[in-house]
């Protein structure tokens, strides 16, 4: 994994970039101490730990960049784990819904509400998962639909890390995605 002087360069420029979220790293191992960075700030910030940190670094690769993870090649970046991750969290919340005696209508509100792109995007940036998005091009600023599409992905890479509803209920939960939420 890592050797003693590369976790000490990773503790070093996490500590010292937590509030600006810009890791100040040697330039030989800018590239895998970033997404080292990266990876652990997002389980941080989600409460999982991935068993394939692969699947973070394809989460939060903006559709648009081209991202080589292992023998792994995402050219769309995050837009096959982030339908994945739509269609998981609207299973998630549907399995809850039935779960109750709610009408229908109660499902279609909680969907439209939890599931949408606006509080997506809200839900991303409280946070703070939008420092940790690598866009396309390099840019700086993460729009609300690319936020959205990012914590899609980042559910569905929970999803196929876990194989587990409650693994990613637990996320959901910590990311204030449920239905308390609405209260």
């Amino acid at each position: 994994m890592f050797t003693n002087q590369s976790s000490l360069i990773i503790n070093q420029a996490f500590s010292s970039s937590v509030a600006l979220h810009e890791p100040v790293i040697p330039h030989n191992q800018s590239s895998l101490i970033t997404m080292a960075l990266a990876v652990q700030g997002v389980q941080d910030i989600i409460g999982y730990t991935f068993a394939d940190p692969y699947l973070v670094r394809e989460a939060i690769s903006a559709a648009g960049s081209i991202v080589s993870a292992g023998t792994r090649r995402f050219p769309n970046g995050n837009k096959r784990l982030a339908i994945l991750g739509d269609t998981v969290l609207q299973l998630a919340l549907a399995e809850d819904w039935y779960a109750g005696t709610e009408p229908r209508a109660t499902y279609d509100r909680i969907r439209q509400r939890i599931a949408s792109n606006n509080n997506l995007y809200s839900v991303g940036l409280a946070n703070n998962l939008d420092a940790f998005v690598n866009l396309a091009g390099g840019g700086h600023t993460v729009s609300p639909v690319t936020m959205a599409a990012t914590v899609e992905a980042i559910i569905g890479a929970v999803y196929l890390d876990s194989n587990n509803m409650d693994s990613v209920k637990a996320v959901m939960h910590t990311l204030d995605l449920t239905t308390a939420s609405l209260a």
